[in-house]
């Protein structure tokens, strides 16, 4: 262990506990008990170390040093879940979607594929490349040969194609079961 580093720190400890405690406090955003339980922590790993000669900064190395304890320990306590909580999670209650609900969302999955099976293949594949993807208009138009100008246009066109369909779908579930009032 090198003793000149660390006394150096021990030396900045006892000069200037009451500075530290309050910059390490300020930084945490908390209580000074919290602060002084950081800066012995900081201390104790530090006292472990031997590379402490090349520390330019002691009074700001320690202070990070205190800091970034605590959050380690915040974080760490963070993990520890007690038995209740671990039993409450068994308990709860699956939300998941009912049989009804899978059946509708599997057949508006296969109105949308339909749909877009209705579209130029040209403008289906930009449209999904893009929006599902998110391949930009600039890459698409160097893979496609094509202008980014013609891109936007042709992924605007299948845009526009889509939404009437969906709502010409929307149209006919609305006459098919009307509102209940």
């Amino acid at each position: 262990m090198n003793e000149t580093g660390l006394s150096r720190l021990r030396q900045l400890i006892v000069d200037r506990y009451d500075q530290l405690k309050a910059q390490v406090a300020h930084r945490l955003g908390s209580s000074s008990d919290l602060a002084g339980d950081a800066l012995h922590e900081a201390y104790l790993r530090l006292a472990t170390r031997d590379d402490l000669d090349q520390v330019r900064y002691p009074q700001t190395y320690l202070i990070n040093s205190a800091v970034n304890a605590t959050i380690d320990q915040i974080r760490k306590d963070a993990r520890l879940v007690n038995e209740a909580e671990i039993g409450a999670l068994f308990e709860l209650a699956y939300d998941g979607p009912d049989p009804e609900r899978t059946l509708v969302g599997r057949d508006l999955i296969e109105r949308t594929v339909k749909i877009l099976d209705c579209l130029p293949p040209r403008q289906c594949a930009l449209l999904i490349e893009h929006r599902v993807h998110g391949v930009d208009t600039a890459d698409l138009a160097k893979r496609w040969g094509i202008s980014r100008v013609q891109v936007r246009r042709e992924i605007q066109a299948a845009h526009k194609t889509c939404l009437a369909a969906m709502q010409d779908i929307e149209a006919e579930q609305e006459f098919i079961e009307p509102n209940d009032p």
